[in-house]
């Protein structure tokens, strides 16, 4: 059962749960979909995280408590299925190098894994955004092959070139832009995710899945890659 929290002068939370899974993920994506379907008119702007929903509405149009009690008939007329969360299929093609992964050598040992192997594995599966992080282009994603799950590095870099693809325990994601972090670095995307572009901005929704498509060194360098 959904409970709601204040969380600011017009602000609420939604819990819907304790810890992350796929079906909350699920769950958190529908209700969003929901509640901005049916009120939309006084919603400023949400954030759902792996457990919650944060929403931030017009106070000048509506009260705290008039507010909750809307929120609480959207989430009662509605229950969730799997079937009914609409869900888009976002492709984002990959070069697994040894040049653009800079932990990939590092990881490949560590696991046993052949290069070959490691892509295989990587691309088969199709990815859940479980939350989006500190830019609305840097998806959660989840979960990674247990072949391939990676504790985050002792020591963070200082900068990861934009477009790295990054696996941090049963997580992977794609940095938008240059940064630090702590992820393994296992590839590079040549799709520039960064919100100079605004596309990106709407780009990624919890609930949506994320497919990783591997590609050469030279498509990689075509569409605009570095090296």
């Amino acid at each position: 059962m959904a409970s709601i929290k204040l969380a600011g002068e017009n602000a609420i939370i939604i819990y819907f749960g304790c810890h992350a899974t796929s079906e909350l993920a699920g769950e958190i994506a529908f209700y969003t979909q929901q509640l901005l379907g049916s009120l939309g008119d006084l919603i400023i702007d949400v954030v759902p995280s792996y457990t919650s929903l944060m929403i931030s509405y017009r106070l000048n149009l509506i009260q705290y408590h008039d507010f909750c009690r809307h929120v609480e008939q959207v989430l009662s007329s509605s229950t969730f299925a799997p079937s009914d969360l609409k869900s888009t299929l976002i492709e984002i093609p990959v070069y697994y190098g040894l040049d653009t992964g800079l932990d990939l050598s590092e990881l490949l040992d560590d696991k046993g894994l052949s290069l070959e192997d490691f892509i295989t594995i990587h691309s088969a599966k199709t990815y859940l955004v479980y939350a989006i992080g500190f830019s609305p282009a840097f998806a959660f994603l989840g979960k990674v092959d247990d072949r391939i799950n990676s504790t985050r590095l002792a020591r963070p870099r200082i900068k990861i070139p934009a477009g790295s693809i990054g696996i941090a325990d049963d997580q992977t994601a794609v940095y938008p832009i240059a940064s630090s972090g702590g992820w393994n670095i296992v590839g590079r995307t040549p799709i520039d995710l960064s919100l100079n572009n605004p596309e990106n901005i709407k780009r990624f929704s919890v609930g949506d899945n994320v497919k990783f498509v591997p590609i050469s060194q030279q498509e990689y360098v075509s569409l605009g890659g570095g090296l």
